[in-house]
Formats: structure tokens, C-alpha cells, sequence
């Protein structure tokens, strides 16, 4: 049973371009983008239908009855023309709620794989009674069967209001509750990976937005430095699982290896992925071989044509939106460095950690520094267990504090 996004599409024809422009850059999880055409003027139809079939996308027109939910409610009765029944999951989107990260369907996806889940969503709301506000919501096939609404067919706004939060009995949480099913939110609305562009406008999210669709940061090249010693190189495959495939390994092992991970580096065959051995074991944590990185860095011998540096360890895993979302803490030219605002660390039986600007609260693979930057800087202490914090205050002291960005999201996994 397929995944499908439905995005309804009243007169707006800008919302249209800018979901099929997002779609086509998104990690799509299999998953098929159809659009919901509630249309008012027969005369829009040519149009609407040209833009989706050139680009492949799947296209549905309904007389604009009943607005977003009463296409919902056609599409729960199966009589909606031209739309295929055969799904699983439907996340149900209107046009002016846009996407906010490239990973948004894995992000709905994961939620409903929870054991219970029937409707995950971008929002629950408290205003009127507690709900699910219908502008961004994933359901299951199977609920979808079993929804009952106040009027068939829904045609005014009122009805709709009745569906979503105004019935006491007939909106859509209470019924999924009823059901034996949870409804979730699945991310804080501030970091939402859908954004609502007309309710809550007031979030502001329009630069983040472009930043991840339009922007040229999208060319923009990281360098993971990372140092290894006989074991298994792990943050390779987060890497590769990132959202933002423009990056650079940079893989060091202290001294020579004796576990054939030459070997296993060209089985894994990612030409992204640079392996050296050191002639001298320097131990220390491989603190001497980050500054030599960032020195050979700094020469252009590597990462030439890199913007940005993560100084990690071989055996963290970055969450697959890591690179994308620190990028968007560059969006102020005076921005230095970004770090996401909490991470899981081994340290403390991997809990988490809220990231500040501390010892003992931040980590150097938490932060993505400018290249320029990090190697005018250097990692200077070779010495110390806590060089990285060394290397940030470093930074601070010559550019401030104010110019490190926090990005919120729990990034990281120390382990």
C-alpha cells in the first residue's frame, strides 16, 4: 500500500509551482505527490493540469465544494474521480502550508510507525477544544474508512470547522481516540517541517523556508574531519543518510591500521569519502591530527571546495537532516558557527543534553563552523580532553558569542 501526499490546491497557482519545485527536491520515501485541484472557474483547469502533467505529477479536479475538507471526505468515501484508493498513509496538506525540510515525509512516516499512532500531524491545537488542526495531517487508510461527519457533503466552512474542532463528538480527534488510535504532533510548531504560511504566519519561517528550497547554500559544500584507531567508521553511513549530499569525509586513522579498514573503505565505495594513515600513532584522542587537517585544509590539499567544517569522531551518527538544518543557521553573513540545540550522549547513559556555549555542554561534532574560520583558527590544544572547547572559545574570543547561531533540533548522537 502506497504513501500518499495530497496537496489541495484551491485558486492559487504560486502554491502550486512552489509544492511540485520543494517535491522534486525532497527525499521522497517512494511516496507519491498528488494535487487536489478545488476548483472555482472551468477555465483554470487547463492550466493547473498542463503544469502537474509535465511534471509528472498526479492531478485531481473537483468542483470547489466544501473546500479542503470536502475533498477529505470525498477522498474517505473513495468517489473522488481520478484518485487511486489503493494507499496505506495519506498525509493531507493544504497548499498554503509549505514544506519546511526535505526529510518532511520520514518525518511523518516515523511517527506512524509508533505503536498506537492513527494520525500524526503538524499541529495540535487547545484553542476551542483540543484538536488536530487540519492543514497538515497524516492518517491511516484504515481510520479514514470508519470517519464519520456531521453533513454529506460538507459543503461551507462551517461544516469543516465541525470536522476539525467545533463537534464535540464528530472532530477528527476525539473520533480517532475512539477509535483506539493517537493522534501526535510531531515536532514543536517554531521547528515545524511543515509550516503554515497563513495561520501561523507568525512564525515568520519564509527565509528558513527558502534558504533550504531556493537557496544557493544548497551548493554549499561540509567537510567532516574525523579521526579513527582500529574500529569500525560508522559516521560513514549517517553521512550518506543526510539530506544535504554535498559533503566531504575527511577519515584519519592515528597510526597504522591493523583491522584491513583500507579495505572496507573501498567496499563501501563513496568517493565522498577520503581514508589516510598516519605513519605516527600521536594518540591524545587524535587532537594533533585536527589541527593538521585543518592546516592541510587551509592549504586547499583538501576540501577545497568547502564552505563549512564538522570536526567529528568515527563512531557518532548525525541525524539525516544534520548538515541541512546547521545550514540554516548561516543565513546571517555574520554568523561564525551553528549548533544544534541538544544532543544524546554516551556520556550520561545517552541522555540529552541541552548544547550551550560551555565546557562540558557542547561537542565539537554538534557545530558546523565556516571554513575560513576554523582554520584561521586551528585546533591549538593537542593535548587536552577538552580541546574542542578550547577550539570554540578560541572562536568566541576573537568573534563573539552572538555570532554562534543555535539551531534547534537534537542533532546528534555521541557515542
Amino acid at each position: 500500500m502506497k504513501n500518499v501526499v495530497t496537496v489541495v490546491v484551491f485558486n492559487r497557482f504560486n502554491n502550486l509551482k512552489r509544492w511540485v519545485h520543494c517535491w522534486q527536491q525532497c527525499e521522497q520515501k517512494g511516496a507519491e505527490l498528488r494535487i487536489i485541484h478545488n476548483y472555482a472557474s472551468l477555465e483554470d483547469l487547463e492550466t493547473y493540469k498542463q503544469y502537474c502533467i509535465d511534471n509528472n505529477i498526479v492531478y485531481v479536479s473537483r468542483k470547489n465544494v466544501g473546500m479542503d475538507i470536502g475533498a477529505f471526505q470525498d477522498v474517505c468515501k473513495e468517489r473522488l474521480a481520478g484518485f487511486d484508493n489503493n494507499w496505506g498513509n495519506l498525509l493531507w496538506v493544504t497548499d498554503d502550508t509549505i514544506p519546511m525540510s526535505k526529510d518532511f515525509v520520514n518525518t511523518y512516516l516515523r511517527n506512524m510507525t509508533e505503536e498506537n499512532v492513527g494520525v500524526a500531524c503538524m499541529e495540535i491545537s487547545n484553542e476551542v477544544r483540543r484538536h488536530v488542526r487540519t492543514t497538515g495531517f497524516c492518517i491511516k487508510k484504515e481510520i479514514t474508512k470508519k470517519l464519520q461527519f456531521l453533513v454529506d457533503p460538507i459543503t461551507t466552512k462551517e461544516h469543516c470547522y465541525q470536522f476539525e474542532h467545533r463537534h464535540p463528538t464528530l472532530n477528527l480527534l476525539t473520533q480517532v481516540a475512539k477509535l483506539g488510535y493517537k493522534s501526535v504532533q510531531i515536532n514543536p510548531l517554531q521547528t515545524s517541517v511543515l509550516w503554515d504560511t497563513g495561520n501561523r504566519a507568525h512564525f515568520k519561517r519564509m527565509k528558513e523556508h527558502e534558504f533550504v528550497f531556493y537557496s544557493s547554500k544548497e551548493q554549499d559544500k561540509v567537510i567532516f574531519i574525523s579521526l579513527i584507531h582500529n574500529s569500525y567508521p560508522y559516521l560513514i553511513h549517517s553521512l550518506q543518510a543526510q539530506t544535504h549530499k554535498n559533503w566531504e569525509l575527511l577519515l584519519i586513522h592515528d597510526g597504522k591500521n591493523t583491522t584491513n579498514l583500507k579495505e572496507t573503505i573501498e567496499k563501501i565505495n563513496d568517493n565522498r569519502v577520503i581514508y589516510l594513515e598516519t605513519e605516527e600513532n600521536k594518540g591524545n584522542w587524535g587532537h594533533y591530527w585536527r589541527n593538521w587537517a585543518l592546516e592541510q585544509i587551509n592549504k586547499d590539499v583538501y576540501g577545497k571546495s568547502c564552505n563549512y567544517v564538522v570536526v567529528t569522531n568515527a563512531d557518532n551518527q548525525h541525524v539525516p537532516g544534520y548538515i541541512e538544518n546547521l545550514l540554516k543557521g548561516f543565513v546571517n553573513d555574520n554568523t561564525v558557527a551553528s549548533y544544534c540545540s541538544s544532543m544524546v550522549h554516551n556520556y550520561i547513559n545517552w541522555g540529552i543534553i541541552p548544547c550551550k556555549l560551555e565546557r562540558g555542554y557542547i561537542d565539537s561534532a554538534c557545530v558546523m563552523v565556516k571554513k575560513e574560520i576554523a582554520c584561521e583558527i586551528g585546533w591549538k590544544d593537542v593535548t587536552s580532553h577538552s580541546s574542542d572547547w578550547t577550539y570554540f572559545n578560541d572562536i568566541i574570543k576573537k568573534y563573539g558569542a552572538n555570532n554562534f547561531k543555535k539551531v534547534e533540533g537534537c542533532l546528534l548522537i555521541h557515542n
